[in-house]
């Protein structure tokens, strides 16, 4: 618990670019501290819930937070995609 206190402290949250971001995970409900530490810091960064595991933000995640994921061991278990443009289905 005290490790994850400790990851992404003191990162300030990051300007918009205007690209916008979807985070996608599944970190199984034993790893609970862990989804809740990395929603914690997707609020920080200013990404809003579109669905339970899924995230949509425009401001880039830091490497440092991209470096706690790994710390965690849960680089396989969150994805991030840059959405290059917009559509609608037709």
């Amino acid at each position: 618990r005290k490790h994850l206190s400790e990851l992404s402290r003191g990162l300030d949250s990051p300007e918009s670019d205007g690209i916008k971001r979807i985070v996608v995970f599944y970190i199984p409900e034993i790893e609970r501290k862990k989804r809740r530490w990395l929603r914690g810091e997707l609020i920080a960064f200013q990404y809003r819930q579109l669905q339970k595991s899924v995230w949509i933000g425009e401001a880039p995640l830091p490497e440092e937070f991209v470096d706690d994921l790994d710390n965690l061991q849960l680089r396989g278990k969150v994805h991030i995609f840059r959405v290059e443009s917009e559509g609608t289905l037709a």
